[in-house]
């Protein structure tokens, strides 16, 4: 039977979701056997094809039970009712029309179908079509709530993104700022920007205990401002023009700036952190023939080594650090440490570039409008122009650095194993590696404190006065 072999009676039973208690597998197989009983079939059993947790949207030769009911010859199909065979014309016409390929009638338990006769047919086409109709309605209903619901800025379905809770009031969904995630965004967003650090996507995941991928997700997007994203654009009110703002925002407009300028450099490997196993003068030297860098290795004795990737120049690690150590000790030890704090700027670039897209919204929007909506984008032109008056008043991106000693001498600094190279980069260490045959193999040379302009001038005047 179900392998194509003739069978009297079919029954069809589909059921959408496993708590549909009204349209349980039962309640359709009790109004089956009702109705045989009750058209000619009493005592017979029927073969029984289950569809269970399917819609009945769905395609019918995508429905695994409804694909072998299709494959044999019954003389007649019962379903329960008629959304239980499909909810789209083009697949019920589909099904009536293999049931006349096959001389196979089809009828429900509720009398609305039996296709053994042309009105039968017509009544069948015309009940689907209105069941399509109703669930297409439905659907727009649907479309038209989740609207209504962005519009007025109240969250839709689901769990909410991290920082935030689900707060009902009002007869509504909202999201409010969950406090204790917001403060681990907060410094773990402090930690992945900062100019003086190091900070990666996959520590500061750690720090707020998401895992990275959801993480760099929420990084990218633009929940952490309060807004949603629409096909890659801030979700916007029917007008258009004024962004939806679905919460108060965790992280400024600065600093959500600063985030993508971060996340595009380590994208680019550009301020990549440097690997911890890296050797103590790493990225500073180079080979005197190729010009190339030095890189950390082992001998084969597992001696830690310097040595050029072409294979020119070899020399043990400790040979070249003691003699670096040495000459910074000599050179710089005596001087007092300093660090660069940065002092003043307010970037306001990334609320400039938000309202300058707002702008370009109204101007769209201009362009098309009639007399009546002209006067009211006019009017939210002009408080734009007010806005980003103010903003830009306030934009003053300057960053100034400031030398501040630490209290400690650059000798006292460097016992911190982990500073030293930091303290040699500061001081433009550069070496140049000599082969075994040059009495003097080891060409070191400083350029103070690199693009520090400031620290360049500051120990240049104290260098001066030795």
């Amino acid at each position: 039977m179900a392998n194509g072999q003739p069978s009297e009676v079919a029954a069809y039973y589909r059921l959408s979701r496993e708590n549909e208690g009204s349209a349980s597998i039962e309640t359709q197989r009790r109004a089956v056997r009702a109705w045989l009983d009750a058209n000619g079939y009493k005592g017979v059993e029927p073969v029984e094809y289950i569809d269970s947790g399917v819609s009945g949207a769905k395609a019918l030769f995508s429905r695994k039970d409804m694909r072998r009911l299709m494959q044999t010859r019954p003389a007649v199909v019962v379903a329960w009712k008629l959304d239980r065979y499909a909810r789209s014309v083009s697949e019920f016409l589909r099904l009536i029309a293999w049931a006349e390929a096959r001389g196979v009638r089809l009828a429900t338990t509720d009398n609305t179908i039996n296709t053994a006769t042309p009105t039968g047919r017509m009544v069948a086409v015309v009940l689907a079509a209105l069941a399509q109709w109703e669930r297409d309605m439905i659907s727009d209903r649907i479309k038209d709530g989740h609207a209504t619901r962005r519009a007025q800025g109240r969250w839709g379905s689901g769990q909410p993104p991290y920082g935030y809770d689900i707060e009902r009031r009002d007869d509504g969904a909202y999201l409010v700022v969950n406090e204790q995630e917001a403060a681990k965004i907060r410094a773990a967003v402090k930690a992945l920007v900062d100019p003086n650090g190091e900070g990666t996507v996959a520590g500061t995941a750690e720090m707020v205990d998401i895992s990275e991928p959801q993480w760099r997700r929420q990084l990218k997007g633009a929940s952490l401002r309060g807004y949603r994203l629409k096909d890659g654009k801030i979700e916007c009110g029917p007008d258009g023009i004024t962004p939806i703002k679905f919460a108060e925002p965790i992280i400024s407009a600065a600093e959500h700036k600063a985030i993508k300028e971060r996340l595009a450099a380590l994208a680019t490997g550009r301020d990549r952190a440097p690997r911890s196993e890296s050797p103590m003068c790493a990225g500073m030297g180079e080979c005197y023939k190729c010009a190339g860098p030095l890189n950390g290795g082992t001998s084969d004795k597992g001696i830690k080594l310097y040595r050029c990737k072409a294979g020119h120049v070899t020399i043990y690690a400790e040979t070249l650090d003691q003699r670096v150590e040495a000459e910074f000790l000599a050179r710089w030890g005596g001087f007092a440490e300093h660090v660069v704090r940065l002092e003043g700027g307010n970037d306001m670039s990334d609320a400039l570039a938000e309202a300058q897209e707002h702008a370009e919204r109204i101007a769209n929007q201009m362009a098309a409008a009639g007399p009546l909506m002209l006067a009211t984008l006019t009017e939210k032109a002009a408080e734009l122009e007010a806005a980003y008056a103010s903003l830009k008043a306030a934009h003053d991106p300057e960053v100034r650095e400031v030398l501040e000693p630490t209290g400690k001498t650059l000798a006292g600094a460097w016992k911190d194993v982990s500073a030293r190279p930091r303290l040699l980069r500061d001081m433009g260490l550069h070496v140049v590696l000599h082969p075994k045959q040059r009495a003097e193999r080891l060409e070191i040379t400083w350029a103070v404190g690199g693009d520090d302009h400031a620290l360049v001038e500051y120990l240049g005047e104290m260098e001066a006065a030795r």
